[in-house]
């Protein structure tokens, strides 16, 4: 049969189920998108810019111009903190300013990039807002709106990121604003969602109670509708805030800056320490922005749950105001109650702590050191002699960060005592006799560590000034009147605690005693200054080694090899490190295996092994987390310390590192069984019975 006979000739006919087939009935689909795309770039530019245009503005604008070059480093920890005071509560602006501190102190790179990554999240969020907020709005209102937007959502949470990502890359290339795109599409629909679902919750008899007494639309839109569906908004605007951050590691491979991209380029590089050090800072923001943004009534948890609870209620965000719905549901009738009063026992107390606090507070300000850089001797040999110069806690030749700590606590133990005077119960958490205890024996201790700190090798005529010494005495005074003030305060647990011994805080601290050891024969200083130097007969057998190339040029890849071998035995010789115990390593091991002893000894009645009572483990246990606090701020200070002032091939071991992460295992011990007491109540008899 021929092709005009019919249709094909044998040698064409293919069987129906051949597969080669389906390629005579290819629909070209992919050609028709290749088509659209260059119809759009050659006919629809003036879209696609206008489509660009509020994203290249913000990021040049809001990112680039302001946070990055005209804000500076501490202005901007000045205005995270500011918003963290004025959006939720002072104690979350205090730990959002200090945290995004923390990322500007791994280096100057990690700082831009930090702030770059908030940046663009920022921006997705609000571009986000300024579509999702309206258009849920109007899916709330109109059903209309509802059933076509619907699908688009559905369509949205269904297909993975990374189909879409690929035809904004055809039209808008790759770098930080088509990622922002992505991140915008991935993130807008629990907002969509979660805004449509308030404003429909309002009971309809309010709003036709509004209407009825001559309310307009508008009216009854801004002054009933939004403000009754404002928990629904507020979890929205944060369920998309979590999955923009999500989207930092995408957005890395679109060629978008920011921390994502470090983290990208570590793994690209197997660089271990820049691994580490984004992947700190990467963290440290997602959790500063998480908690800035959480509703009122949130439960809180952990930056990873909330992003994981994020991703799975994706598809139907509606799921996370259950548990809200429930609680407010069941509102108790509030009764009057008041803190019973302080004792006198108390008021001398935080007395006694108030006037230690502002001791300290004081010390700080005055000379330290004399003659020679205490702690900068250990890192900068220039301040080895410094004859004739005297130097305050807050210097960097004098206190350094031992200065800082005791200016902070001695804040942190005024406004408590002056707190717990004025109306006893009714402040911070913190503001208590086991909060108070635990910030003076943590002065105690950090003072100390200045006191006991041995002096540079090569220091000449150190001497210690006045201000250490009012500082020391400062806080003996505060722990003699916190403990005095905690041993008759009328608290009580919540509910009644388990009378078996804790043996769970036992190998806690057991533990952390190990940790401790080990930090204390580990380095607490690198000293790198010499690294790479060789020494005489080594640099004869390198110049041996090169007049023998020179000389029969085939033993040039052997000895190129040999050469590479002794550089890096010399580097690796010449690399000092200091423990503990050492001069060089300031001998605060001694101290912080001393400390930890005596927090695993308070450890013993503060778990129930030699009493039972609550009140009896409630003490010790603050004593625990004390001990615990200081001994993290030990291994800080000398951390912070070297960083301030050292040279550039002289950096903090990891053994100071060791022995803060063991203190701050011994603080966190404590903290569940301390939390679990409030101040007792005096409640009036009359509205018993009412």
């Amino acid at each position: 049969m021929s092709r005009i006979a019919g249709w094909f000739t044998e040698e064409d006919k293919i069987g129906i189920q051949d597969n080669a087939i389906l390629d005579q009935w290819e629909v070209p689909f992919g050609a028709w998108i290749d088509q659209m795309v260059d119809w759009i770039d050659a006919n629809l530019v003036w879209l696609l810019d206008a489509i660009k245009w509020p994203f290249e503005f913000l990021l040049r604008n809001f990112v680039d111009n302001f946070l990055i070059e005209w804000l500076p480093w501490w202005g901007a920890v000045v205005l995270i903190f500011i918003i963290g005071c004025l959006v939720r509560t002072i104690p979350v602006g205090v730990t959002a300013g200090l945290s995004l501190a923390l990322c500007g102190l791994l280096g100057a790179d990690y700082w831009v990039e930090s702030i770059r990554t908030i940046g663009m999240v920022l921006v997705a969020v609000v571009l986000c807002a300024i579509i999702g907020v309206p258009l849920g709005i109007l899916c709330g209102r109109v059903d209309s709106v509802w059933n076509a937007v619907r699908p688009v959502l559905d369509a949205m949470q269904v297909v993975h990121a990374f189909v879409y990502m690929l035809p904004i890359i055809f039209f808008f290339s790759i770098g930080v604003v088509p990622a922002t795109m992505v991140t915008m599409i991935f993130a807008i629909p629990p907002l969509i969602r979660l805004t449509n679902l308030g404003i429909r919750q309002v009971p309809e008899d309010v709003v036709e109670a509004s209407r009825a007494y001559g309310a307009t639309e508008l009216r009854v839109l801004t002054d009933v509708q939004l403000p009754l569906a404002r928990p629904a908004l507020m979890a929205g605007l944060n369920q998309t805030l979590l999955l923009s951050i999500s989207m930092l590691g995408i957005a890395a491979i679109m060629g978008a800056g920011g921390l994502g991209r470090l983290v990208y380029k570590s793994v690209q590089n197997l660089s271990v320490s820049q691994a580490a050090s984004s992947g700190l800072a990467l963290f440290i923001v997602a959790v500063v922005l998480d908690r800035l943004s959480q509703p009122e009534d949130s439960d809180g948890g952990n930056l990873f749950s909330r992003i994981r609870r994020a991703w799975a209620t994706r598809s139907n965000p509606e799921e996370l105001l259950k548990d809200a719905e429930a609680s407010s549901a069941k509102k108790a009738v509030e009764k009057k109650e008041e803190h019973k009063q302080l004792t006198p026992q108390e008021r001398v107390g935080y007395v006694a702590v108030a006037v230690g606090g502002v001791v300290a507070f004081i010390s700080t300000f005055l000379t330290w050191g004399k003659d020679s850089g205490l702690f900068s001797g250990h890192s900068r040999s220039t301040d080895l002699d410094l004859a004739g110069q005297s130097f305050t806690g807050l210097q960097a030749s004098g206190g350094s960060w031992v200065g800082y700590a005791v200016f902070g606590i001695s804040v942190f133990l005024v406004m408590a005592a002056l707190s717990s005077l004025r109306k006893a119960g009714s402040g911070n958490r913190w503001f208590s006799p086991d909060g108070v205890v635990i910030g003076a024996i943590a002065m105690l201790i950090v003072s100390l560590s200045y006191l006991l700190l041995n002096s540079a090798q090569g220091t000449v005529s150190y001497s210690h000034g006045i201000g250490i010494y009012l500082a020391l005495a400062a806080s003996i005074l505060t722990v003699l009147g916190a403990i005095y003030a905690m041993w008759t305060a009328p608290y009580s647990a919540l509910r009644p605690l388990p009378l078996t011994v804790n043996w769970s805080r036992v190998v806690t601290v057991g533990a952390a005693v190990l940790f401790v050891y080990v930090g204390t024969i580990a380095g607490w200083t690198f000293d790198e200054r010499g690294s790479g130097e060789l020494s005489p007969d080594q640099e004869a057998e390198v110049e041996m080694l090169r007049e023998e190339c020179d000389t029969d040029p085939s033993t040039c890849p052997l000895n190129t090899l040999e050469i590479g071998t002794i550089y890096n035995a010399a580097r690796l010789s010449s690399k000092i490190i200091h423990d503990g115990y050492t001069e060089e390593g300031g001998g605060l091991g001694y101290l912080s295996i001393i400390g930890i002893a005596v927090a695993a000894l308070c450890a013993i009645p503060a778990v129930g092994l030699i009493r039972k009572e609550e009140h009896y483990r409630w003490r010790w246990s603050s004593m625990v987390a004390g001990v615990g606090l200081g001994v993290s701020l030990v291994g800080l200070a000398w951390i912070a310390s070297l960083l301030r002032v050292s040279e550039t091939l002289i950096v903090s071991g990891n053994g100071a590192f060791l022995v803060l992460c063991a203190g701050y295992i011994v603080f966190s011990s404590s903290k569940k069984l301390l939390s679990e007491f409030r101040r007792e109540m005096d409640y009036d008899d009359s509205l018993v019975n009412t």
